[in-house]
Formats: C-alpha cells, structure tokens, sequence
C-alpha cells in the first residue's frame, strides 16, 4: 500500500485545516447572504422524506372558465376579476384562485402575495416578463403557488443584472424567486434566463412535473431549499454555479433531491447536482458535465466540480447517466447504491465514490477515464458489468473520509486510514490501471463474478493488492501486471489460486491457463506488459496440473499440491509461506 503513508502524515501535520475543511462542504461561491453549509446531519431517516408526488401536481389541469386572465400590453395589463392589482411596475396577485397570464410584459414584476393557508394556480399561455430591476416573478407568500404551462405554449422569464434596492434587501437573487412551496407542471415549455444570479429558486420544496424547462443562469440553475422533486419533465440547464441543488441544513429529512423518469441534461461551473442530504434516481436520464469536463486540471482549490452528490446518500435505480466531470462524477458523503442503470463516467478524479458504502447490484457501468475509478470505505459488487480505465487504482476500499468530499482539497486521493474492504460477488469487471487493479486497505473477499485485470507496468503498484486478508471462495479472476509486489490469496476454499512470474511479456499477448488435456480454462490479452499472474476459477483444484502459456507457447508447468500455489521467477512477493498462504 505505496501511498498511505503520505497523505497519513499530511493528515497529522494539517489537522487543524482539516478540521476546518470538514464544515467547508458545500461550494464557497455562494452569494454573500447564504453562508456555505456545515457538516451534513450524521443520520436521517428516509420513510420521513416525501418521494411522492400529489394529484394536483400531477395533473396540470385548470378551468379556463373560471379563471382570471390576464394579458400582458408591455408595461401595463388588462385583467377582469377579484385578485389582482396592477400598480409601480408590479403586477400582484393577492388571492387564492387560478390565474391565467398571456402576453407580454416588460420591465414588470409578477408578484404572489397570497394568505399563508391560500394556493395559487398561474396558466402562462405564451407569456413573457421581464423585469431589468428585479425577478420577473416574485412568489412572496401563499401555501403553495403552481405555475402551468398548457401543451403547446412557449413562455419566457428574465430578470435584470441589476436589482433595486428594496428586492436586494430582502434577499432576492433569482428570476424566479419563491418563498413558497413551489410546482411546475403541465406539457409546455418555460425559458428562464437568469441574469442577477439564479435561474429557479424556491425556500421551501420546489417540484417539477412533465413540463420542459430551460434555464441559464450565472448562478445555480435551479435551488429548492427543502426538496427539488422531478417527474416526467425535461430540463435544459447552463449553470455558472451549481446546476441544481437542495441545501437545508437544519431538518435531517429534507435538503434531498428525486428525480424520477426524468430527463436532464446540465452543463455547470460548479458542481452539476447537488443534494445535502439524500440524491435518489430512479430511471433517469441525466446528461451532465461539470467544471469544464474532466479534461480540465483539478487542483488544490476550494471549488467543488462533482457531477451528481450528496452530503449523505445515492440511490441510484435504473436510467441513463452520461457525466463528463472535472471531479468525482458521482460522489457521496455517506453511501452509494446503485441497483440498475447505463453509466457513461469521465473523471478528473473519482468515478464513483462514497465515503462509507458502496454497493453495486447491476447495470452497465463504464468509467472511459478517471484518477481513481470506484472509491468506498466498504466496497460491494454483487452485480453488473463494469469497465474501468483509472491512471492509479481501478477500485479501491480505503477508511475515512475522502479530502475531495469537502470544498477544501489537497488533490486526488485523500483516504488515509488502513481500513477498507472490497467484496465481490458477481457480476463482470475489466480494469484497466496505472496503479493497483483492486486495492484494499482491509480485505478482500471474492465469492463471485468474472474478473480481468489491465494492471500496472510498475513495480511499485500491483494489479491485486491489499493489507489484511484475500479469500476466495468462488468466481473467476486473471490479474496481470507487474512483478514487484505481487500477492496471492491468504485464503482459498472450493477452487485454488495460483501466482506466477516470469519473463516479460509484451502488450497483446495472449496468456491461456490450460488443463492436463491441453483445454483452455482461461485466457486474455491485456493491453500493457506483464510479468506476473494471478489466477483463480473453478477448475483449480489439488492434484492437478496445468500449463501456461504465452501466445501458444509455455511459460510455466504448475502442479497443485493445495489450493494456493506460487511459483517462477523473482519478484517482491509480500505473502508469507505458512498454514493457508503460498
């Protein structure tokens, strides 16, 4: 384990700024009146957030009958009904009932200022504000507002770069601003431009159904303090900042962030989506870059490029998720479960990563480029198939917390104790690493699943590697790499493991493991040189002998004598013979 050491001292000698990075969570680029969040909460319970949606959400519909319409004239409007009040460039509506707005407005504020118990339903049917002194709507007070947008219409809102005085004290920094419980429903189409700062935000829940919405912003794309929950809709976001986020600190229940069935594509400065507490998908399709992409250097700053992550949890089942990210494409504090979906990932750091579990049941995982590929504390794979391609460990089970969690970093990397465990089950694996192939600080267990190793051409990295115990008890596994720290298993039951060195062997080789009848029981042709094999299926049993081969041609002859075997030429193996070990 070449490189814990290291970032162990620098965790001693830097414990003080340490400590102070550990309440830097969130992005430090936040406007002056929202501080930067704390540590998330430790623990909250999940049958206490709301993953539902209710009929009126659901169903966009409205009585244009009874409605009160409104028709925008530039800078003035006509209106019939009880409700609304036209006076300074500000448009109100003060009253419970449905509302529906066409037109245009220009240099007008929209504002909903209902009772605390009133809900208020706004039609924008082709509408478009723009206010250059404050947010095109303003949703000041009222139970809950719905904005819905009928099939078939386009309406617009932008706010100015500038704003007066009085929405600046109160706070006011997007062109769609609410205090309320907040929804956006129906089959149409809303643009928001942001130009003060924010496209979308709500202080409390903020839900959008079915409909499609676009947004630019410098800022953050979309905000919903307590909650953002999408269903069925499209959204189109270019972010300066964060492209969604949910960020109550104070009610371990809330601060999360659903996306079910629907259909996401975000660029952002900043990190692409970002939840506090819980991030739950469910068949999704996300479309994501962050940061400029991960051909973007990440250094040592205080700026966070995630793609998808959460101060606690990810639950990710089912969809399609393309990230392209500066840092770790999906990142979580506490654990990630992944039950089923298509990935696409491309990192400046992290494919995958979570601080405490990580869990993959299924689905077609392909991490085209990353620092380190899959990161997690305790590290499960029961299912899927998977590729990785990482400049150092392709997966890696290490203890602690990951330094790139917070917003303050020392760079790739940052777990640092010597605990961690990797534990494969099923599903199939090809890695492709420049340093450890599978790297745990803790064990290993292998019970299951189909397992290829591109590993290191260095010595000082192995493609199998771990500091406390390897047992396997099932599967298939051909790591090969390099000679210089090769380990076999501690342990074997049910099939043998075998680890042999030998004379170096260029890129594309095929190397075959046959049996006494000259069957081929394994093979592969790795991309790099080798020179050192771990193997283990099966088949291996004691008693038996089999050949290996290179390109046809023999490079060793093994007799199993136990289930664990080591043999050839030279190498820095750290196993030490004794009972249960080569």
């Amino acid at each position: 384990m070449k490189k814990h050491v290291l970032p162990l001292l620098l965790a001693m000698l830097l414990s003080p700024f340490a400590a102070h990075a550990q309440g830097m969570w969130n992005n430090p680029r936040r406007s002056p009146q929202t501080p930067a969040p704390t540590q998330p909460p430790v623990s909250f319970d999940l049958t206490a957030m709301n993953f539902s949606f209710t009929s009126r959400e659901l169903s966009g519909a409205y009585s244009q009958r009874t409605a009160v319409v409104i028709e925008g004239k530039g800078k003035d409007a006509v209106f019939s009904g009880a409700g609304v009040a036209f006076s300074d460039q500000r448009l109100i509506i003060n009253k419970e009932g449905v509302y529906l707005l066409k037109g245009n407005l220009e240099d007008v504020t929209v504002v909903i200022a209902a009772d605390a118990e009133e809900k208020v339903q706004l039609v924008l049917d082709d509408a478009r504000i723009s206010c250059s002194f404050g947010p095109a709507l303003y949703i000041q007070s009222g139970d809950k507002v719905f904005i819905t947008l009928p099939e078939g219409t386009e309406s617009s809102l932008s706010d100015g770069s500038e704003y007066d005085a009085a929405f600046s004290a109160e706070g006011l920094d997007a062109a769609l601003f609410s205090r309320s419980d907040l929804c956006i429903n129906g089959a149409g189409i809303l643009n928001i431009q942001g130009n003060y700062r924010h496209g979308a935000v709500s202080k409390d829940d903020l839900a959008v159904i079915s409909a499609q919405v676009r947004i630019n912003a410098p800022g953050n794309g979309l905000e919903g303090k307590d909650c953002i929950r999408l269903s069925g809709c499209t959204l189109d976001i270019h972010a300066g900042e964060d492209g969604m986020q949910s960020d109550n600190q104070e009610d371990a229940h809330r601060g999360f962030i659903y996306l079910q069935n629907a259909n996401l594509s975000i660029t952002s400065g900043s990190d692409g989506i970002q939840a506090y507490t819980v991030l739950k998908t469910e068949n999704a399709s996300v479309h994501l870059s962050s940061g400029g992409g991960s051909s973007q250097a990440l250094t040592n700053d205080q700026q966070s490029f995630k793609g998808m992550k959460a101060g606690g949890d990810i639950l990710i089942s089912g969809g399609e998720y393309i990230l392209d990210c500066r840092d770790d494409c999906i990142h979580a504090n506490q654990s990630v479960t992944i039950v089923e979906g298509v990935f696409l990932l491309s990192s400046g750091d992290d494919g995958i990563h979570a601080d405490d579990a990580l869990t993959i049941r299924s689905g077609e995982i392909e991490i085209q480029k990353s620092y380190e590929g899959i990161e997690a504390s305790v590290l499960s794979i029961a299912g899927g198939k998977i590729t990785v391609q990482a400049s150092d460990d392709g997966l890696n089970g290490a203890g602690g917390a990951d330094g790139s969690s917070m917003g303050g970093r020392f760079g790739r990397g940052g777990f640092s104790r010597s605990t961690g465990s990797i534990d494969i089950s099923g599903g199939s694996l090809f890695i492709t690493s420049g340093g450890d192939g599978i790297d745990s600080n803790g064990n290993i267990t292998v019970s299951g699943g189909d397992i290829r190793i591109n590993g290191p051409a260095s010595n000082g990295n192995n493609a199998f590697d771990f500091d406390g115990q390897a047992t396997v008890t099932g599967g298939t596994l051909i790591a090969l790499g390099s000679s210089g720290m090769a380990q076999n298993f501690s342990y074997a039951e049910n099939q043998g493991a075998i680890l042999c060195t030998f004379s170096m062997q260029q890129p594309g080789v095929q190397l075959a493991l046959l049996n006494e009848n000259g069957e081929t029981l394994l093979s592969f042709a790795p991309e790099k040189s080798f020179q050192c094999a771990l193997i283990t299926c099966p088949a291996l049993q004691p008693g038996c002998r089999y050949t290996l081969t290179a390109d046809g041609k023999t490079l060793t002859e093994i007799e199993m004598t136990s289930l664990l075997y080591s043999g050839g030429q030279g190498g820095n193996r750290r196993n030490e013979w004794g009972p249960g070990r080569w």
